[in-house]
């Protein structure tokens, strides 16, 4: 370093201090790139000081995956000034996630999502450790008392679907964009446990909600580089960017917690309504063993949050995903049907018990999540302490991307890949057959919390939509792309219209 020091004197000397500065930056990081004793996998080289910033593009799943090829299933990148190391292929990401989870479960450091998340607040950005444990802990165990994750939710799943259902027919054959209902049907489910409540379709707060939701999740290529470069949110077009995401996440945890100040209005600790409610109660106990110092208002209004967003955006997306491949693949949909009126009549709901009578659609839906994962790089992950994965070295706190989509697009485990075939999830007999690698939700400790409500709403909802109507494209209409948009964090299809028949 003392040689750093030298250099740097001497560009004061002879520079203005503008550019003596970026001349430092440029130094230090080349320091850093190149300094000793560094055991991280061998990766290909990046560009000076934004590393492979401009390389992965707007589809980094797929050239991650492309790099597998020439470099392995663990290799490393840089994110700017920051060592990742990425996860291709089941067996690494199993490895780390799985047999090494206690070193590879936290959450790296991020500019935007630290500002978003309270700083370091709710459940999905919490980093590993006591107070991510006893907050997820308490928020399963709590959820599962309303029944997430049971069949006594299925009734309130099915009255969604039937609602639905019926928004549908209002569009009397039109074409139409089914993305804002199903948004709306699946919110109402985590609604009704977390806030005891539903949001009509016409909804303004809900629809006010869902835009600024949506505009987070959609691209954020300004935003975003924020998460590497911090300084860069000083640049007025990166600002404007910046600050239009920090001011959606703000509203829409101002709304909620709108929803919090009303229950602790109304809060009876004998007439326990929903989660907001159980989790106002444990703040209420007594806490001799100094284990509830964390059960706090803000960390409340971040928790449901966290379980709004994850709640209404991956389950509808992965449903919109579905019915793009019903209206390009009509022979699969009129199969499912099929098979769903050869178990129940027209005037039947289908129950969560029925699914394995309908394997073929189980199928389908199994497919779709394959082909289409919604979380393709699922959830930045980190190391906790200092690692060793497969002889490599890496340090605590260092960013770990475990690509899914590499996984899902794997020949060795799915052949074809790149094609739509439910088939390969039916064995000889045509029963339905998962494959060991099919992790849409992750896996290991991080795995998401909402799996089980997620599946029995991916089926019921499904199928409740393909027994009462037939989708297909408009009259004239363009086959929609089956190339989405990545993100910051979800995979979303283009927006499309479609018809919806009635079935008779």
């Amino acid at each position: 370093m003392s040689v750093l020091h030298s250099l740097a004197a001497r560009l004061f000397t002879y520079c203005d201090v503008q550019t003596a500065l970026v001349l430092v930056f440029v130094l230090l990081l080349t320091f850093w790139y190149l300094r000793p004793g560094k055991n991280l996998p061998p990766g290909p080289w990046g560009w000076p000081v934004l590393g492979h910033i401009p390389t992965l593009g707007k589809s980094p799943h797929l050239v991650l995956t492309a790099m597998r090829k020439k470099y392995g299933d663990v290799f490393s990148i840089r994110m700017g000034p920051k060592d990742v190391v990425v996860l291709c292929g089941y067996e690494a990401i199993h490895e780390a996630l799985v047999r090494k989870g206690e070193d590879f479960s936290s959450r790296p450091s991020m500019y935007l999502f630290d500002k978003t998340t309270g700083m370091k607040s709710g459940i999905a950005f919490l980093p590993y450790g006591s107070l991510w444990k006893q907050q997820r802990k308490f928020t399963l165990r709590s959820l599962r008392d309303f029944g997430f994750g049971k069949r006594s939710l299925e009734g309130k799943i099915l009255e969604e679907a039937e609602g639905l259902k019926e928004e549908i027919l209002k569009t009397a054959n039109t074409p139409f964009n089914v993305r804002p209902l199903l948004q709306n049907a699946v919110s109402n489910v985590i609604c009704s446990i977390v806030f005891g409540a539903r949001f009509d379709y016409s909804d303004p707060k809900f629809n006010y909600l869902m835009d600024r939701v949506n505009q987070n999740f959609g691209e954020q290529d300004l935003a975003g580089v924020t998460n590497f470069f911090p300084l860069l949110r000083h640049i007025p077009a990166v600002r404007k960017a910046v600050d239009k995401v920090l001011k959606n996440a703000e509203e829409v945890i101002g709304s909620l917690r709108e929803d919090l100040i009303e229950h602790k209005n109304t809060f009876d600790p004998s007439n326990i309504r929903d989660f907001i409610d159980s989790y106002l109660l444990e703040m209420s106990q007594e806490d001799e063993a100094g284990d509830r110092e964390n059960f706090t208002e803000d960390q409340l209004n971040y928790v449901i949050s966290d379980l709004f967003v994850a709640g209404s955006e991956t389950t509808s997306t992965t449903l919109t995903w579905a019915l793009l491949y019903m209206v390009l693949y009509p022979e699969v949909q009129q199969k499912v049907q099929e098979e769903i009126d050869s178990v129940v009549g027209p005037d039947t709901a289908l129950s969560i018990t029925q699914r394995s009578q309908l394997p073929y659609t189980e199928a389908v839906i199994t497919e779709v999540m394959r082909i289409k994962p919604v979380a393709p790089m699922s959830l930045p992950h980190a190391t906790s302490k200092n690692a060793n994965l497969f002889g490599y070295d890496i340090p605590e706190g260092t960013m770990i991307w475990p690509v899914l989509w590499s996984v899902f697009y794997d020949p060795v485990h799915y052949h074809e890949p790149e094609v739509f075939k439910p088939q390969r999830f039916l064995g000889e007999n045509g029963q339905f057959v998962k494959d060991p690698t099919f992790i849409p939700f992750s896996t290991g400790r991080r795995m998401c919390l909402g799996e089980n409500l997620a599946k029995m709403e991916l089926f019921l909802f499904f199928t409740h939509l393909l027994q009462h109507f037939t989708f297909k494209l408009p009259d004239g209409a363009a086959k929609p792309s089956t190339v989405g948009i990545v993100g910051i964090i979800t995979y979303s299809p283009v927006s499309f219209d479609l018809c919806a028949i009635p079935r008779e």
